[in-house]
């Protein structure tokens, strides 16, 4: 019998990789032609730049954005001031901080995230960024009363 083995591979936009290989070999059952398909999902990771933790349920955390996010099997972030003083740690990628340091909003400013996490396709992702926070920001309803 020969044997023949077919490998597709695909990449689609989504982010996504996908295998799909087919013999006409018999396999344990006595079928002569199987498939096998194997999925990896290509990682990918975003954080904001800012926040605004005035209670509004509006970037009041910051965290990843979940729907840019794929893939993330491990993930470590980490909040500093401009002195370079750890403020916060996370890791737990559903978590977030809040805009607080022992229980006290931080006063309005530029502070520094640095976030380390792996992807599913052993990817290391990297995130070294400002982000702004905004204590003194009111959106339109609350400027309002509304």
């Amino acid at each position: 019998m020969t044997s023949r083995l077919l490998l597709l591979l695909s990449f689609f936009l989504l982010g996504s990789l996908w295998a799909n290989a087919q013999t006409d070999e018999p396999d344990q059952s006595g079928d002569e032609e199987t498939a096998d398909t194997t999925g990896v999902v290509v990682s990918h990771i975003e954080i904001p730049n800012g926040i605004s933790p005035n209670g509004d349920g509006r970037n009041d955390v910051l965290r990843v954005k979940a729907d840019k996010t794929k893939g993330i099997v491990e993930f470590r972030a980490i909040v500093y001031n401009r002195w370079g003083q750890k403020i916060y740690e996370w890791n737990d990628i559903n978590e977030g901080w809040d805009g607080t340091y022992n229980g006290k909003l931080v006063k309005q400013g530029t502070y520094f995230v640095l976030v380390k996490a792996k992807g599913s396709d052993g990817q290391t992702h990297t995130i070294r960024r400002d982000v702004n926070v905004l204590t003194g920001y009111l959106n339109d309803e609350q400027q309002t009363g509304e």
